[in-house]
């Protein structure tokens, strides 16, 4: 199993629950939804096809479009 740096041990995860995953994590560290945030499943799916982990999405996400973590905004 290859694991990356959040821990996250890649394993055959179904779509809907990878994306769930995605969902809380946005949830978690921006205070938005995937819907929020105007991701398609499209891009989803095409990360999850890459067994990106939904943390390290997350991460690129939010980096790419520059979001402010929660914390950062006293939340």
């Amino acid at each position: 199993m290859k694991k990356s740096n959040d821990n996250w041990a890649w394993k055959e995860i179904s779509f809907p629950r990878w994306r769930n995953a995605v969902d809380r994590r946005l949830k978690d560290i921006y205070v938005i939804t995937i819907d929020d945030a105007g991701i398609d499943d499209e891009m989803l799916n095409s990360h999850w096809r890459m067994k990106q982990s939904p943390y390290k999405f997350v991460e690129w996400f939010g980096l790419k479009y520059d979001l402010d973590p929660k914390n950062a905004l006293g939340l």
